[in-house]
């Protein structure tokens, strides 16, 4: 497991997503990262749940969850599991 890669990678998306000139909402690109297939997997898949099951940082869930148009009830659930969705 690769839990710096996976923070990276989305850190990496969340600041594409700030730039004025991104048309839409890019789909998160996960190539020259150092992820095993199921991390490859959830980032592609959007899946919060297993994201925060490998102990993502909860701020870097919290502004993924945001940039993809989640409300903090939307997804509460999906963080509950890994122990930190009462914070968010």
């Amino acid at each position: 497991m690769s839990l710096y890669e996976v923070q990276q990678c989305l850190f990496d998306y969340l600041r594409v997503l700030e730039d004025s000139n991104t048309q839409g909402r890019p789909e998160i690109d996960t190539d020259g990262y150092d992820l095993t297939v199921t991390e490859r997997e959830a980032l592609e898949n959007k899946d919060i749940g297993a994201i925060c099951a490998m102990g993502t940082h909860p701020v870097i869930v919290n502004g993924y969850c945001r940039a993809l148009g989640c409300k903090r009830a939307d997804f509460r659930p999906l963080v509950a599991p890994s122990g930190f969705g009462g914070s968010m």
